[in-house]
């Protein structure tokens, strides 16, 4: 009985547990926000570069043909004909994005704290360097060239995104490469896979592979932009590897000292009645 006494949490400690958790969900919060607005304020700065935009998209354009992945016509064409898997990607492609990526930090941070850092960070390195890459590469996306064939489906079949002042005033529409849906599709989809033991956690890779065929069908990207931000996410978690195994080390020494020092202050009859 003395050894379940000591082991209950006092409410003074429970207090303490729940305080210093809501400060570390405000500072996510915090630090999730301002890096939401410094995405949605670089890709202002860069949204009128058209000139070189049309210009890289007729590079893409060739790259892709050299190589015999430039099918994106063609692969809507078919699926155009079937308006319930439009109406689907339309949604898919607008409201999964976003969403998505908050139930994913919502779920890490809550179940599975001790890898929330690392998803983060990478979360983070993605973007910063997709963002790089906009800046350095503005690409206009496919359906800026219906006369290729290529027809906008969230404008034809709705929800017509670029309709909204909002959206239309800070919209950046050249930064197609790389695709950050796909990116933080595939990052989202790692994430679960690394994290749980279950056999049925490579379901996750629905969620990239449909933002991906979402993407292209509904002409907002090309295929070079969904394998470019692949490879972005492949780089970001390589270079956060050597971090992610360090803080872990640390981790691990700190909890093994934390360990010896409870035994070793443990009062000898809480010890006597625990072997009793």
């Amino acid at each position: 009985m003395a050894q379940v006494a000591l082991d209950r949490p006092t409410t003074h400690v429970v207090e303490r547990r729940r305080a210093r958790v809501g400060l570390l969900a405000t500072r996510e919060i915090m630090l999730i926000g301002a890096g939401l607005v410094a995405y949605r304020m670089v890709r202002y700065l860069v949204r009128d570069d058209l000139a070189d935009a049309f210009t890289n998209a007729q590079r893409v354009i060739d790259w892709e043909r050299a190589v015999g992945i430039f099918n994106e016509v063609s692969l809507q064409s078919t699926i155009l004909g079937s308006h319930p898997v439009v109406f689907m990607l339309n949604r898919y492609y607008f409201i999964a994005h976003f969403l998505g990526t908050a139930i994913l930090l919502t779920w890490l941070f809550v179940r599975h704290h001790d890898r929330y850092g690392q998803v983060r960070r990478v979360l983070f390195a993605v973007t910063m360097g997709g963002l790089a890459i906009h800046v350095a590469f503005p690409l206009a996306p496919p359906r800026w060239f219906p006369e290729m064939g290529f027809v906008d489906t969230l404008q034809t079949y709705g929800p017509k995104v670029y309709d909204s002042d909002a959206v239309a005033s800070t919209a950046n529409q050249i930064a197609a490469m790389p695709s950050l849906h796909v990116a933080w599709a595939l990052l989202g989809a790692w994430a679960v896979v690394s994290v749980l033991d279950s056999r049925w956690r490579w379901l996750a890779m629905i969620h990239p592979i449909t933002m991906s065929l979402a993407v292209v069908v509904t002409a907002n990207h090309w295929w070079l932009d969904v394998v470019v931000a692949a490879l972005l996410v492949v780089l970001a978690f390589q270079a956060d590897r050597p971090l992610q195994q360090f803080l872990s080390n640390r981790t691990d020494q700190r909890l093994a000292i934390s360990l010896r020092e409870s035994v070793s202050h443990q009062p000898s009859d809480s010890v006597s009645a625990s072997t009793s």
